[in-house]
């Protein structure tokens, strides 16, 4: 239970670091049904419409609450405070799933990436496990195998599956905040630097 409040934690954190950045942003708050804001906004105004954010059904749904201002559009750093909230809230449900060792057949959807089959396609014998062969189907799980499977039975149970998802998935929002983080101070600097030779003149 410790574990998976620390690591819901370490995902929020580093998703909440994320509404500050500046261009890297649309990777961050990225999910499947969200093709990110440079694509939503399609009038290229740097404002997505109600219309324009009919393009991704949980952002659409939930228009009202993210227009902060009551403008009628969503500016990219509203957008951003939605997804990140929305993404929060996934990583909340991943943690909770896999810590509770979810055995229910949408477990698939819980810890799935874009590597990721999914626990019921990668057991094709369905016998409830997935076997060191079954596991090659997802070359991360591959990999990790020996450390993955817990109780050194040789064979992951969907709760090991979880819980090896939920990690590899904080592990990525970590990498997107880190990188994120990286591109904000080069960009900071880089405007540093413009304004210096700007004030020299």
């Amino acid at each position: 239970m410790r574990l998976a409040q620390s690591l819901f934690f370490l995902v929020a954190a580093a998703l909440a670091v994320a509404v500050g950045t500046a261009r890297a942003e649309d990777k961050i708050g990225k999910d499947d049904k969200d093709p990110g804001f440079n694509t939503l906004d399609k009038d290229n105004d740097g404002y997505i419409s109600r219309a324009e954010a009919l393009g991704n059904p949980n952002l659409s749904k939930s228009f009202k609450q993210a227009d902060k201002n009551g403008d009628g559009k969503l500016s990219r750093a509203e957008y951003l405070g939605a997804m990140t909230k929305q993404d929060a809230k996934t990583a909340k449900k991943k943690v909770h799933n896999a810590a509770a060792g979810s055995s229910a057949a949408n477990g698939d959807k819980i810890g799935k990436d874009a590597k990721d089959p999914g626990f019921n396609k990668l057991d094709k014998n369905s016998d409830g496990y997935l076997s060191r062969l079954e596991a090659a189907g997802n070359p991360t799980l591959a990999k990790n195998f020996k450390q993955v499977d817990k109780n050194g039975d040789g064979k992951l149970s969907r709760a090991e599956y979880l819980a090896a998802m939920t990690k590899q998935d904080a592990a990525t929002a970590k990498r997107k905040i880190s990188n994120a983080i990286d591109h904000k101070d080069k960009d900071s600097k880089a405007d540093n630097k413009a304004g210096a030779g700007s004030s020299s003149k």
